[in-house]
Formats: structure tokens, C-alpha cells, sequence
């Protein structure tokens, strides 16, 4: 029953129990459902799975379970915790079976429905924009927290179910697909989730509102990540590099009389841009920069924030870019844009949010802003009391938890 669930947890075919997420999500699902902690092997586990497939009435096809086998399937688990299905359904799964806590079931359907608003904003990390088609809207007791995770308005949010459909339609039709570096533009980003199995449990992607659209920077639909085109994002290769390193440095100013900023630039060059061979200075497109003194500035506060859009929607794609630019970037942008996971935003401050796992993340930022962090408005965020205080703790540095509270409360 283990193997044919994780069928209910994959949105990408049938799973692999040679690559270990998958094996180790088998084992975890033993554990958790049925209580086994002695862990299969990928061999144990394909051989259950090959057992499976000659029992022709459980399957569609060779690669896909049936609609009954599902429904007997997600029954089984559910008989015995319930709860795993908001950790561990994939995309698919989710918007079948599982339900908001404030939503009434008709008769007849096979469902989940959530006890508690944990469970609710499980469910809406899952399904991302598709939520606001989904037939738990229903619940309008859930709309409050799709605003805080989504970052879609009120007003959206109580629109029509036809009005909702178009709006998301919107959305497709004027965003592009977000590719991975590296593959060919016909690669598509098929979102994962991150710590599938936790409390903050996440998809893996970077989440922002630099743009100040009326969602995330990165929008999900379908399983696929989107966001709007920037005129940024169609320049040449050199001229985004530089745009870029320009971004990073110290007071959005590059020095064109001393070599520092080659330093950036070639840090951004050798990540993101590997195919520009010459590494000197080009001629940007009139009206984004200007040159005083031979020292290069954006020539207002808005456009660098639509180069920092196009940055934050052209690279930071995941954990691992986002520990780049911490260790990269300024304390000049760092200090303006970024802010805790759980900050609550004004509605036109422009946030990068650090998520406060793995907890580098959290470290970064706070070793980037030394003692500046305890006036920083992310402070606000009472969950990030404790890290800092560790923090400066280890650094020896004797500011108590106390002092960073009233802090806070005097902002």
C-alpha cells in the first residue's frame, strides 16, 4: 500500500525508488502510516512495485494507477492518518481529494477535509493560484489566509468562480514560464515541494514582491512557475550582468576608475552568465544609468527596482541562489529588500523573503547587517527574535533577547 501511494505523491509519473528522495520518502511513509522503522532498499522496493504491475486491474496503463485503485488507496491511508495527506499529496492529489476545514461536502464525494487552519494553509501552498478555482473556495473562511500566503487581494479573492477563472486565465496568458538555467528554453519549471514532510513545508521557489503586482514575483499555476516579462529580461547577456553587478554592489554605485567592481561582476558572470567571454565594461541602453565623476548610478529609485525584479525572477530560483546573493550582494540591497519569512509587508513595501530554513539563510542576513539587524523593520517578525539572539551570541556580542523586543515595539 506504501508503493501504490506514492503514486497519490508524484506529479511527474510513476515514482523511482532508485533516486533516494523518493526511497527515503517510502521509508518515511512506513514509518509515519504504519509504524515500520526498518527502511526497504531500491531493490525491496522495486521488486514490490514489479509484483504490483502484474496484477493488471490496478492499472491503466503501465505508468498510471486507475481512478479505483486511487480512491481505494487514498481510503486505506486515510483510515489510518489522515493528516499525511496534506503533507505528502502531490499537486494532482491535492486538488482531488483534500478540502479546506470550513468546507461542506455533497453527497457521494471523496474527500479530505482539514480540522485545523495548519492543515489549510497546507493545502494552499500546495495548489498555489489554482486555489482560487478550486472547489474548496466554497470556504470563504479561507480567504484571509490565502491573502497572507499568496499575496492575492481580498477583493480578487471574493470575485465570481467564472470571474476568479478568468482572472487566473489573465495570468497564463500574460506571464512567461520561468526555465532552468542551463536546459533549453523549452524546459519548463516544474515546481517541487521543499521539507515536504515539516512544518514549513514549501515550494521551491524564491518568494517576492519586488514587482508590486497583485501576487508573488513567481506565481504558480499548474504545477508550473510563472512571472510577468521585463524589458530586463530581453536585454543581451553583457548588459544584464552588468545591469546586475551594478545592483549588488555597494550603494548601487560602480567606481568605473577602480577595478573592485570587476569582483561582483565576475561572481554574477561566472554563476549566471557563462557564455560572456570578455569581462569588461558595455555600453548600457540610454535612460537606465547615469555617470557622475566616473561613478555609474541607476538614474532613479524605480528603476532599480525593475532591475532588481528581473534579477530576483531571472536567478534567484532557489535556496542555493539565495545563499549566493546573501553572500554576494551589498548590505546597501540586502538591508532594503530582504526581509524574514513571516514579516508582514506594508502594501507597497517591495520584500525578498529569506525562508528560515535551513537556517544559513537567517544567518547570512543577520552576519550581513552586524548589530544593524535589532533596528531592522524585520524585527517586527517576533520569530526571528531567537535566531538573532543566538546569533549575537556566538559572535560575543551582549545584546539580550529583551532589547531586541523593545526594539520592536518602538518602531
Amino acid at each position: 500500500m506504501s508503493v501504490l501511494y506514492c503514486f497519490l505523491c508524484s506529479d511527474s509519473g510513476p515514482p523511482d525508488f532508485t533516486d533516494t528522495e523518493w526511497l527515503d520518502l517510502l521509508n518515511e511513509i512506513r514509518k509515519e502510516v504504519y509504524g515500520k522503522y526498518t527502511n526497504v532498499t531500491s531493490e525491496e522496493a522495486q521488486q514490490t512495485l514489479d509484483r504490483l504491475k502484474s496484477r493488471d486491474f490496478l492499472w491503466e496503463d503501465q505508468e498510471k494507477i486507475t481512478k479505483d485503485t486511487k480512491d481505494e488507496t487514498m481510503y486505506r491511508i486515510v483510515s489510518k492518518d489522515w493528516t499525511m495527506q496534506f503533507y505528502y499529496s502531490s499537486y494532482g492529489t491535492a486538488s482531488v481529494y483534500l478540502r479546506s476545514r470550513g468546507y461542506s461536502r455533497k453527497l457521494g464525494e471523496k474527500c479530505v477535509i482539514s480540522n485545523r487552519s495548519y492543515y489549510d494553509s497546507l493545502l494552499i501552498r500546495r495548489l498555489q493560484m489554482n486555489i482560487l478555482t478550486h472547489v474548496t473556495m466554497e470556504d470563504t473562511s479561507i480567504y484571509d489566509e490565502i491573502h497572507q500566503i499568496l499575496n492575492v487581494s481580498n477583493q480578487k479573492l471574493k470575485y465570481s468562480e467564472d470571474k476568479r477563472e478568468e482572472f487566473l486565465m489573465d495570468l497564463r496568458r500574460g506571464g512567461e514560464a520561468v526555465h532552468y538555467r542551463g536546459r533549453s528554453q523549452g524546459s519548463v519549471h516544474h515546481v517541487t515541494w521543499l521539507w515536504r514532510y515539516r512544518r514549513n513545508a514549501r515550494p521551491d521557489i524564491v518568494r517576492s514582491c519586488i514587482g508590486l503586482h497583485p501576487h508573488w514575483d513567481i506565481y504558480i499555476i499548474y504545477n508550473k512557475a510563472y512571472r510577468k516579462p521585463s524589458k530586463y529580461h530581453t536585454y543581451p547577456p553583457d548588459v544584464r550582468c552588468q545591469l546586475y553587478s551594478l545592483l549588488l554592489t555597494e550603494k548601487y554605485q560602480l567606481n568605473l576608475n577602480e577595478q573592485s567592481h570587476n569582483s561582483t561582476r565576475d561572481k554574477i558572470r561566472e554563476r549566471y552568465f557563462t557564455d560572456i567571454a570578455d569581462d569588461s565594461l558595455v555600453n548600457l541602453p540610454d535612460g537606465i544609468t547615469e555617470t557622475n565623476n566616473g561613478v555609474m548610478t541607476f538614474k532613479s529609485d524605480d528603476i532599480r527596482h525593475d532591475v532588481m525584479y528581473a534579477f530576483v525572477t531571472e536567478c534567484l530560483m532557489g535556496d542555493s541562489d539565495l545563499e549566493f546573493f546573501l553572500t554576494t550582494a551589498s548590505r546597501d540591497v540586502i538591508s532594503e529588500y530582504c526581509r524574514s519569512f513571516e514579516y508582514k509587508r506594508s502594501e507597497v513595501e517591495r520584500c525578498l523573503y529569506l525562508p528560515d530554513k535551513p537556517e544559513k539563510m537567517c544567518d547570512l542576513f543577520i552576519d550581513k547587517l552586524q548589530l544593524d539587524i535589532i533596528t531592522h523593520c524585520t524585527v517586527s517578525d517576533s520569530g526571528i527574535h531567537e535566531r538573532i539572539t543566538e546569533y549575537l551570541e556566538t559572535k560575543d556580542k551582549n545584546v539580550p533577547h529583551s532589547h531586541i523586543n523593545d526594539c520592536d515595539m518602538t518602531r
